[in-house]
């Protein structure tokens, strides 16, 4: 009779730990997804913005520092993201956005492009594209949210041990 309990309660861990296996394994798919829709938005954001500078380098002959600064900060973020490198990739945005915003002040002052409807539609599509990366950093902190809660709770810590898994890095 107590085998028969025994072989029972072998067989209820090794569902329990498969279970937690592919529950893991399913969180770290869906880390992987976040992280790949905010790199997509993060490139897709340093083009557009490329495209920016090209139009105001035309104008903006005196402003090349911003420009440059512009350039270099988006240019640190893709290195940042590819390396995966979140500490650098959040100083990095940090820089690139208060650069973006300066760049944009300075725009302001000159009229061919305060009247210019094509500069205005260019700058509100960056707008667009800093809201998406945003949401696509705040859908990638959620997944690894619960992901390092679950790394930390019973089963699933035993599980994560043994799959080598590690508590993934904010995006801050």
């Amino acid at each position: 009779m107590a085998w028969i309990l025994l072989i029972a309660l072998a067989a209820l861990s090794a569902a329990i730990a498969a279970a937690a296996r592919r529950g893991l394994a399913g969180l770290q798919d869906a880390r992987a997804r976040a992280w790949s829709a905010l790199e997509t938005q993060l490139e897709k954001r340093h083009a557009h913005m490329i495209q920016i500078v090209g139009l105001c380098a035309r104008l903006m002959k005196y402003e090349h520092d911003t420009l440059e600064r512009v350039t270099t900060t988006g240019s640190a973020i893709i290195a940042a993201a590819r390396r995966g490198n979140m500490p650098a990739l959040a100083a990095a945005d940090k820089a690139h956005r208060a650069a973006v915003e300066v760049l944009f002040r300075l725009a302001a002052n000159y009229p061919q492009f305060g009247t210019s409807r094509a500069f205005k539609a260019l700058r509100e599509r960056a707008l667009t594209l800093d809201g998406r990366v945003d949401d696509r950093r705040e859908e990638y902190n959620n997944v690894v949210s619960v992901l390092n809660v679950r790394c930390q709770a019973f089963p699933y810590s035993l599980v994560a041990r043994t799959m080598g898994m590690r508590p993934a890095a904010y995006l801050s």
